[in-house]
């Protein structure tokens, strides 16, 4: 914990050591500070699915949502619930133990993915024009900024040994910490964005380990999200545990079809095209600079029922 009494991320020997509340607002948290967005948040991406075989990949229906395969666990099955402490203010949210997480003594549970308001915690509020809380920008009451702390366990495949481990939020209101028994492993702000973390060095193969949450129901980016909506806080989309191979995986794809309509025949029902694709491949292993040398890539176009 930093001199005001929240987490530090720079004690951790993981992450570098450098001062997350910029030199001109020493005295705001994280979920006030208009100049933090996040920490150690991976950069956003397409939302890839990756699979052992081309025979498995074809045979996955994707519009069904995630399922579990070898590179991937989805840690919020239908059902699953986690335990769950509600506070009044941030000042009363539970500390982290580290090696640990949170002590759990008296907690109840909650449904995740959902909001806590549906839950039994707190109030849902609506408004169209105006905002919940008085107008301060960055700033956010504390005294209506409800927290949610959350925690479960996972355990690492063992088969996933010598990979990259990356823990997938894909919707998390409004602000939040994250930690793996007990040590930071990031902070994240965007409700309706994703967020992940490399929880590579965090996590053993083969290992079960502890995950905590602490979310916050306000942040000074609820300024921009104000609008006619119902407000509602807590994990309220799936948690992802996946797995990359270390040396190199795709990491992102832009695909920007061309296509060659002939002149004069704007309503053809068929022409032909050109199809633009980047790939960004990722690596903890080798530079970036030596990655042309190391690997290559290779697609395949399929059409909407998989017929190539």
């Amino acid at each position: 914990m930093n001199r005001h009494g929240h987490p530090d991320f720079s004690l951790h020997p993981l992450h570098p050591v450098h001062d997350f509340h910029h030199k001109g607002e020493p005295n705001l948290p994280d979920y006030c500070n208009h100049l933090v967005l996040h920490h150690h948040r991976l950069p956003s991406h397409f939302p890839l699915r990756s699979f052992s075989s081309e025979k498995e990949a074809l045979s996955a229906r994707l519009e069904e949502g995630v399922h579990n395969n070898g590179n991937l666990i989805l840690l919020t099955p239908k059902g699953t619930r986690w335990a769950f402490h509600f506070a009044e203010t941030p000042k009363l949210a539970p500390k982290v133990v580290v090696g640990k997480g949170f002590e759990q003594d008296g907690w109840g549970d909650v449904a995740v993915p959902s909001a806590w308001e549906t839950q039994g915690y707190g109030q849902a509020l609506y408004t169209n024009f105006q905002y919940p809380f008085k107008v301060d920008p960055p700033l956010v009451p504390d005294g209506m900024n409800h927290v949610g702390s959350y925690q479960t366990s996972f355990q690492v495949p063992s088969e996933w040994a010598g990979r990259r481990v990356i823990l997938r939020f894909e919707g998390v209101s409004s602000a939040f910490y994250c930690w793996v028994d007990g040590r930071p492993a990031g902070y994240s702000q965007d409700s309706r964005l994703d967020a992940e973390f490399d929880l590579t060095d965090l996590v053993g193969a083969g290992r079960e380990h502890s995950l905590s949450l602490r979310v916050y129901r306000f942040c000074d980016g609820s300024y921009l999200e104000d609008q006619d909506m119902w407000w509602l806080s807590g994990v309220h989309r799936d948690v992802i545990l996946y797995s990359k191979p270390a040396k190199a995986h795709l990491w992102d794809v832009h695909a920007q079809p061309e296509v060659h309509v002939p002149a004069g025949k704007g309503g053809c029902r068929e022409a032909p095209a050109d199809l633009r694709v980047c790939v960004d491949v990722g690596s903890t292993e080798v530079g970036w600079g030596d990655l042309p040398q190391v690997c290559s890539v290779s697609m395949s176009l399929f059409g909407p029922h998989r017929m190539a």
